[in-house]
């Protein structure tokens, strides 16, 4: 079971990889007109990192949150016994794994999108 936790982790950020790319794909022409008015690609691939580290904080504390009430109504625990399985290290290390993660996942396609020209990209739409 200890090879489950790896395998869970890489399988969550090739998807969020893969849903950052579609994002990417659909945002095509803003990434262009914000280059073509004078964004840098950094200020570009900001943002995008920046989305990623909060879609992987959201994603934690909703994880926590529906973990801690699957495991009272799965296990019938009463909130204390729930909030026995929880440790403070273990709490920490999700918020503060999964935005890392999230982040790490995001910046190929991020990148990708940073580095387009945008006067190429303009043509095409």
């Amino acid at each position: 079971a200890s090879w489950l936790i790896p395998l869970v982790i890489i399988a969550s950020m090739a998807l969020i990889a893969l849903l950052t790319l579609s994002n990417v794909r659909q945002r095509r022409g803003e990434i262009a007109t914000l280059r073509a008015l004078g964004y840098r690609s950094g200020q570009i691939l900001y943002v995008f990192l920046v989305k990623a580290f909060f879609l992987g904080l959201i994603g934690a504390l909703l994880g926590i949150t529906v973990s801690f009430f699957i495991g009272m109504l799965a296990l019938a625990l009463s909130a204390q016994e729930i909030f026995k399985l929880f440790s403070i290290p273990m709490l920490i290390g999700v918020l503060a794994g999964a935005p890392i993660l999230s982040i790490l996942a995001s910046w190929v396609p991020a990148t990708l999108a940073a580095h387009e020209d945008p006067a190429t990209i303009l043509r095409e739409e």
